[in-house]
């Protein structure tokens, strides 16, 4: 009897343990099928969930923009844009932008272009701000008011922002007076008054013009530095070889000159004259041919003691405001025929400038005695008959050397 009671027992223990082990079998598996799915009869782990991504926005202030009217500019984004870029412009009466960021400047004033676009990645969804401000000055002549005298040399009418109008566009509401071309030049027939127009996109803009007589009084400003007419353009400064260049104004042609060398000077004579021989001129460039008449006279002047005056020169040219823009240009000393016993120290001073000028982006040394000399002789066809100067065929070296470099630089 108690045998078999025994057996119930452990019967009934056997049973609530194998429960107890479903139970927990079953448990595991339901937590296993959370986790795993069964595809084609191999289990596949679910991914961990995507998290959201940040929301983001942010303000980019760009480079600030200085444009005169109807100048143009393109405008770029720096980053890998999610979809397109809405473009704006917080006064299109300023500035106008299209949907690919290209700006037109139109009217006086300032303005703001905004760029907004997105930048989405895997952890943030960012929204951008780019902004420029634009300021867009009015469009005008360099001239408003101009004097030039009968028949002498023009002037050149120019729009500031660089462009040039179509043929067209000049006018002059007198030609008979002053014509212009269809680039700008005014052009000084007979005396009088004239207005010269130019129009640019529906934009009109006037320069009056006076033409005086030629006469004693009025020669006397072909050289004037207060004469606006006279300012920023080719200065040429030196002795004798510059003097004598008859045809220089030729040989320039529309770049206007003013030759103020004077025969016989010296470095020490230009060093007093620059202030209102040179610097009140405001030049674009100033040409220096010095040395002809002083380097190596009676054998007491070197080509270093030259060549420091020359520095010295350049430096006081360069060093002033008016000036400071201005190209310089040494042309190297000639080896003149006549001067033989000075060769050594012309080369000197030609070896010592040109290593001065190499290393100075304001001033160029050009070689003149390059093209003069015949081996280690200069060539006498390249001078008149007496030695003292340039001959035509000198000159036309000088034009070669000369004026297509500093055409060049100051185009």
């Amino acid at each position: 009897m108690k045998v078999r009671k025994l057996e119930r027992r452990s019967v009934l223990v056997i049973m609530a343990l194998m429960m107890v082990m479903t139970i927990l079998a079953g448990t595991l598996s339901s937590h296993h099928a959370m986790a795993d799915k069964i595809v084609d009869g191999q289990k596949v782990t679910d991914p961990t969930p995507t998290p959201t991504p940040k929301q983001e926005t942010k303000t980019v202030q760009k480079k600030d923009h200085n444009l005169i009217q109807f100048q143009s500019r393109q405008l770029k984004i720096d980053k890998a844009v999610t979809g397109t870029v809405d473009w704006t412009s917080s006064n299109a009466n300023v500035c106008t932008v299209s949907d690919t960021g290209y700006v037109q400047a139109r009217g006086v004033g300032s303005c703001v272009i905004q760029a907004m676009f997105f930048v989405n990645t895997a952890t943030s969804n960012t929204k951008y701000y780019y902004r420029w401000n634009f300021n867009v000055s009015a469009l005008r002549l360099n001239e408003t008011k101009l004097t030039l005298l009968q028949r002498r040399k023009g002037f050149y009418l120019k729009l500031n922002n660089g462009d040039a109008a179509s043929g067209d566009s000049w006018t002059s509401s007198r030609p008979s007076v002053a014509s212009v071309n269809k680039n700008g030049y005014v052009h000084p027939k007979n005396p009088g008054t004239t207005t010269v127009s130019v129009t640019w996109n529906g934009v009109t803009l006037s320069c009056d013009v006076k033409v005086k007589e030629v006469n004693k009084n009025s020669l006397r400003q072909l050289r004037n530095p207060k004469y606006k007419s006279n300012r920023g353009k080719v200065v040429l400064a030196g002795g004798g070889i510059l003097d004598h260049w008859t045809n220089v104004y030729k040989a320039f042609g529309s770049t206007t000159v003013i030759n103020n060398a004077v025969p016989y000077s010296t470095f020490s004579n230009w060093n007093a004259w620059a202030k209102n021989l040179i610097i009140e001129y405001r030049p674009k460039a100033v040409v220096f041919c010095i040395g002809t008449e002083e380097i190596g006279n009676g054998g007491k002047i070197t080509g270093k003691e030259c060549a420091d005056r020359m520095k010295k020169l350049i430096q006081k040219v360069h060093g002033t405001k008016r000036a400071k823009s201005a190209k310089l240009f040494v042309v190297s000393t000639p080896m003149n025929p006549w001067k033989d016993g000075a060769w050594d120290e012309i080369k000197e001073y030609n070896s010592l400038m040109k290593d001065y000028c190499s290393s100075r982006k304001y001033v160029t040394y050009l070689d003149l005695n390059k093209e003069l000399m015949d081996g280690d002789q200069p060539d006498e066809t390249f001078f008149v008959e007496d030695h003292t100067y340039l001959s035509g065929k000198g000159y036309s070296v000088m034009k070669n050397v000369v004026v297509k470099k500093v055409r060049k630089a100051i185009r």
